[in-house]
């Protein structure tokens, strides 16, 4: 078998309990398989695991593959989660509204913070990666070398990255006895302190924190590393909540190229900074820009089958449309938008997100209903405005501006 080697891997300290933990997963690996062959996924160096970790004396691998694979199997792929185990990942401005009143950020930031733990969770990476035989060799010969002697690096191949997303739990903290209740929710110290930061709406400071944690997961994993990508489009997102538009259009780029070069060029996940650089563009009037970003975004979308994002994405294409005069167009694409929202609406784990993504679409058509004079705009913006009022509350920005909308089309209908 051919050595397959290139960069680093994780480093990990495996003891003898990690091996028997469900976050390392041995399975054989066929030897002609074409994903060996596949030099598109980086490699990351990694330490070879001692024996003194082990109460059997035996490299912990050997010792699974005896105990799982007795004769003799090729034990030389496995998957293994980061060490970063559990790390936020945030929604940005997802949906665009026109009843907006603001041509800046305000009134979307308004709707962000009042809407908080629908707008982040927590992310896992894991990894699949290739052992050669050679390198299989010497980690077998390793368990016979003394306890103190220095560690020898081997390497390793990835072959894909795997992002997993899980609803976040704000306020969740370890049991009495010090164990937390849902290991899969925890959150470390510093991606609680962004928590808190934007559960108080404190932007500047989020984005201070995250400044960190990325700086921190460049020295730990690499400069190349999906985990860093997240943290780009984390910084992009609080940077946005904090109205630093040059900076968050800056992070959100570094997010799409690292997280195609992680994920490949199709994945879904690249639709999520994407759609992000689309609003910027579109609050900063460059149109055409903005439309090109969303329906790349769209493509992706539509590719991977995600309907919930080709319903945003259309809510947002459709907005575009509006501004730069073509209401056809526009009132076409929102009402795609609210089918495909529909569609996903009982199945969403976040019901509550969609529902209000639903009705600021709905205001949207209502809106252009409005502007080209069609007599059941009123009612149209009187149904969204029931949602929009149960779920932001009576005093919040984009419901008085449906509010007035609503006034200003019953005007114009006994007008005509």
């Amino acid at each position: 078998m051919e050595l397959l080697l290139s960069s680093e891997l994780p480093q990990h300290q495996l003891t003898s309990m990690d091996v028997l933990k469900e976050n390392v997963t041995l399975k054989t690996f066929e030897q002609d398989s074409e994903r060996s062959s596949d030099g598109s996924f980086r490699s990351r160096r990694r330490k070879k695991y001692l024996t003194k970790n082990c109460a059997t004396k035996q490299d912990p691998f050997r010792m699974i593959r005896n105990l799982l694979f007795p004769g003799g199997a090729s034990m030389a792929y496995c998957n293994e989660e980061t060490l970063s185990s559990s790390f936020l990942i945030l929604d940005g401005f997802m949906t665009i509204s026109l009843s907006d009143t603001s041509s800046s950020v305000l009134d979307a930031t308004e709707r962000w913070g009042k809407r908080l733990e629908t707008n982040i969770c927590v992310g896992k990476v894991s990894y699949e990666y290739r052992l050669s035989d050679e390198v299989e060799r010497n980690m077998n010969l390793s368990s016979s070398t003394d306890e103190g002697e220095e560690e020898v690096e081997t390497k390793a191949t990835i072959l894909s990255q795997n992002l997993e997303k899980i609803p976040l739990v704000l306020d969740q903290e370890p049991s009495e006895d010090g164990i937390l209740l849902d290991p899969d929710r925890y959150l470390p110290p510093s991606h609680k302190m962004v928590a808190d930061a934007l559960k108080f709406q404190e932007y500047d400071e989020a984005v201070d924190v995250y400044e960190d944690i990325l700086q921190a997961d460049k020295e730990r994993y690499g400069e190349s590393d999906l985990v860093c990508a997240i943290d780009y489009h984390n910084l992009g997102v609080a940077s946005l909540l904090a109205s630093d538009l040059d900076s968050a259009l800056y992070y959100f780029q570094e997010a799409v190229i690292l997280k195609r070069a992680c994920l490949g060029q199709k994945d879904a996940t690249v639709s999520e900074s994407l759609v992000e650089i689309g609003i910027i563009l579109f609050y900063r009037n460059d149109c055409n820009g903005a439309l090109r970003i969303f329906k790349e975004a769209l493509e992706l979308y539509n590719d991977a089958s995600n309907t919930e994002g080709v319903g945003r994405t259309s809510n947002n294409i459709g907005c575009v449309y509006y501004k730069m005069g073509d209401v056809s167009s526009a009132l076409s694409y929102l009402y795609e938008a609210l089918i495909s929202q529909r569609m996903v609406l009982g199945m969403s784990e976040k019901a509550e997100s969609s529902l209000l993504n639903i009705a600021l679409t709905q205001s949207n058509v209502g809106f252009l209903k409005m502007e080209a004079g069609h007599l059941d705009a009123a009612a149209t913006l009187e149904e969204s405005l029931l949602v929009l009022e149960s779920v932001m509350g009576d005093e919040n920005s984009t419901v008085t501006s449906v509010r007035d909308n609503i006034t200003l089309a019953k005007q114009r209908q006994e007008i005509h």
